[in-house]
C-alpha cells in the first residue's frame, strides 16, 4: 500500500516512515527538503499520485496564534484539495491530547481547527489521532494500523 507521510523527514514522520517501510508499504517521505510542500501545493499532485493513505505529521514553523494557526488551516485545506482527485481513501492527522479542553492556547487551537477540516465528510473515514501520554490516560479516539 502506498502511504504518503507529510512531514516525513521531520522527528515523528521519519520514525513512521521507517517503522511503514519496515511492514513492507511504500512510503513517501514527503516534506519542503524533498519538493512537496502543502502551503504552497508544490509537488503534491505527483506525491499523492497512486496513494491509498495520507498520514499528516507536519508542524508550523512558527508558534505564534496567528501564524500557527494560518499553517494548519492553509496546509489541511491544500493537502485534502490534492487529496481527492488522487483518490486517497484515508487521511490521518496526529494531534494532541485534550487539545479541545485548553482553548487559551494558540498551538492547541490551531490542532483542532485542523480536525475539524478532516472531519468534513471529504472520506468515508476520517481520523484524527490523539495520541496518549505519559499524564493522561484518555483513551484514543481510534486506533490506526498500517
Amino acid at each position: 500500500m502506498k502511504i504518503v507521510v507529510i512531514g516525513g523527514t521531520g522527528l515523528i514522520g521519519s520514525r513512521t516512515t521507517a517503522i511503514l517501510r519496515q511492514r513492507g508499504h511504500d512510503v513517501v517521505a514527503a516534506s519542503p527538503k524533498n519538493g512537496v510542500n502543502t502551503l504552497t501545493g508544490e509537488g503534491l499532485e505527483a506525491a499523492l499520485s497512486g496513494a491509498a493513505v495520507v498520514i499528516d505529521l507536519a508542524n508550523s514553523p512558527s508558534f505564534e496564534d496567528r501564524a500557527v494557526m494560518a499553517f494548519f488551516e492553509r496546509s489541511g485545506r491544500s493537502l485534502l484539495a490534492a487529496e481527492k482527485p488522487a483518490g486517497v481513501k484515508y487521511h490521518v492527522a496526529l494531534s494532541i491530547v485534550g487539545a479541545d479542553r485548553t482553548p487559551e492556547n494558540g498551538y492547541f487551537r490551531a490542532k483542532v481547527a485542523q480536525e475539524r477540516l478532516i472531519e468534513r465528510p471529504v472520506f468515508p473515514t476520517p481520523s484524527s489521532a490523539r495520541p496518549n501520554s505519559w499524564n493522561s490516560s484518555e483513551r484514543l479516539p481510534m486506533r490506526v494500523q498500517l
